[in-house]
């Protein structure tokens, strides 16, 4: 395996955070360090749903940038079902991000199912999980490939740039 850069690198669904993370000072040795880090890596996709005028503050000013990027990265390794027992992770910038699932948006039946029977058990605590895991959102962003494994960490890929409170884009 290779450590979680290498790995991002690896991909081209996420080549804007990786150029981002090549010009600032000192982040490409950080994540080629011993670690573990969990990274929520925005696509493409996520930096083009900027505005014209976002990115280029963002790009042409590099104390933002970096702030950015290291809003992205959390010390420790948070795997999906990880995430599920957290309300908040403390990032590389210094703030949190919140964790949250849609499921606890969605109001439950008030009909009781018995599952004293082992086997509707196993399939219902199965779903639930699966449907929970699929449903995780960081400050708003949904993690759309989850688990992503390297030497060093974990990435989940989510489809929104995160902004830190406080920085003007």
């Amino acid at each position: 395996m290779a450590n979680i850069f290498e790995t991002a690198r690896a991909e081209r669904s996420y080549e804007k955070y990786v150029k981002g993370l090549e010009s600032v000072a000192g982040l490409v040795e950080t994540l080629s360090g011993p670690g573990p880090f969990t990274i929520f890596i925005p696509t493409d996709a996520a930096f083009d749903r900027l505005s014209q005028d976002q990115r280029a503050t963002l790009y042409e000013d590099p104390e933002t940038l970096a702030r950015v990027l290291k809003y992205h990265i959390v010390p420790g390794y948070y795997s999906a079902d990880n995430l599920l027992d957290r309300l908040f992770l403390k990032t590389l910038e210094g703030q949190r991000l919140r964790v949250w699932s849609d499921v606890s948006e969605v109001p439950l039946g008030e009909e009781e199912i018995d599952t004293r029977s082992d086997a509707l058990n196993y399939v219902a605590s199965d779903t639930v999980t699966t449907s929970v895991r699929e449903s995780i959102k960081i400050n708003g962003g949904h993690v759309i490939q989850a688990n992503l494994k390297a030497d060093n960490g974990i990435m989940h890929v989510i489809d929104k740039v995160l902004i830190p409170s406080f920085t003007m884009l």
